[in-house]
C-alpha cells in the first residue's frame, strides 16, 4: 500500500486533487487568472504547478526532496528552494511592501502560502 493510496482513506483526497487545490488557491491569492494576466507573469504557471505539487508531495505524502525530485523530474536543489522559500518575504514582495525581488522561490512561497490557507480553512 502506498502513501497516497492512505492519505486517500484518511483525507478522501488524492495528492493530484490537493495539488490541484493548492495551485487553484495560489492564483486565488494573486487576484486570480485575470491579474496574473495583468502582471504579465504567466510564466509564473508551469513553476506554480511544479510548486503546488512539491508542497503537496511533502506535507501530504511525507516525501523527501530527492523522492519530490524524481517524481516530478525536476532538480533536488529546485525542490529544496521550493520548500524552503519564505513565504511571508513573498507576500511582502506581492502586495508591494518590498520592492526589491526577494531571493525566495517566489511560486514556491505562494504555493506554501496556498497549502497553509487550505489547512486554516480544513479543506485539506
Amino acid at each position: 500500500m502506498s502513501v497516497v493510496e492512505i492519505i486517500r482513506r484518511s483525507s478522501g483526497k488524492s495528492i493530484d486533487e490537493i495539488a490541484e487545490m493548492i495551485f487553484m488557491k495560489s492564483i486565488e491569492i494573486l487576484g486570480g487568472l485575470r491579474r496574473l494576466m495583468e502582471y504579465r507573469n504567466l510564466t509564473w504557471l508551469p513553476s506554480l504547478a511544479e510548486s503546488a505539487y512539491a508542497v503537496a508531495l511533502r506535507n501530504e505524502a511525507l516525501k523527501t526532496h530527492s523522492e519530490i525530485a524524481k517524481e516530478l523530474g525536476i532538480a533536488e536543489n529546485t525542490v529544496k528552494n521550493i520548500l524552503s522559500a519564505d513565504e511571508d518575504r513573498v507576500m511582502e514582495y506581492l502586495i508591494g511592501n518590498n520592492m526589491e525581488k526577494p531571493k525566495e522561490h517566489i511560486a514556491g512561497g505562494i504555493a506554501k502560502l496556498a497549502y497553509r490557507a487550505l489547512k486554516k480553512e480544513g479543506r485539506i
